[in-house]
């Protein structure tokens, strides 16, 4: 299930956002659940990790770049979007690393292609993963949420989002299962180039 956050102050808009995100995902066969906000700052304060947000820029209380900011803080993979009538705030979208920029009014074609390229990226994401098997339990982990690995002695101690998760094994084995973000930069670990800064 893919979780959908509309923000914008403007209830009209947030429904028809909302519907042609639903009609969209509906006829591609892609199971979400779309979240309205016309209040900034209950977006602000949600809990919820949601895999795509579409954001307003001008609106009351908080605007849409500051809560950009936090949602990128608090969750690096979230997919961003600006829809919004201010053009000048384009160049501000990329230090929040916003997938997209759309002027309103809203051109349909435009927010499918969009569309399209977001739930891409979801589903590459979610794809990517390794299977961790011990004695006593079993794991999928996505690799977008293993910030580095490391090894001491036989242990190797995968430190993700959820907390760190230890077992016996071999780094080279690791090694072999991760894709090319990951980068060896000491015989006893694997850095997520993702989370670098």
């Amino acid at each position: 299930m893919i979780q959908i956050a509309v923000c914008d102050d403007a209830c009209q808009v947030c429904e028809a956002l909302r519907q042609q995100i639903a009609v969209f995902c509906a006829k591609n066969g892609v199971s979400v659940r779309i979240h309205c906000y016309e209040d900034p700052v209950a977006l602000y304060h949600e809990t919820t990790r949601f895999d795509l947000v579409y954001l307003d820029i001008q609106m009351p209380c908080l605007d849409g770049m500051t809560l950009a900011k936090h949602i990128r803080s608090q969750n690096p993979d979230c997919i961003l979007v600006f829809i919004t009538v201010l053009k000048e705030y384009s160049l501000e979208a990329f230090a929040v690393e916003a997938m997209d920029y759309i002027c309103k009014p809203v051109d349909p074609a435009r927010l499918e292609h969009s569309l399209t390229r977001a739930l891409g990226q979801i589903q590459k994401q979610n794809e990517m993963s390794i299977f961790v098997q011990t004695a006593h339990w079993c794991k999928v982990i996505k690799l977008h949420e293993i910030y580095y690995c490391e090894v001491i002695n036989r242990k190797i101690y995968l430190h993700t989002r959820e907390g760190v998760l230890e077992y016996y094994g071999k780094l080279k084995e690791i090694e072999q299962q991760l894709d090319a973000r990951f980068f060896k930069c000491h015989r006893s670990y694997l850095v997520n180039l993702d989370y670098l800064k």
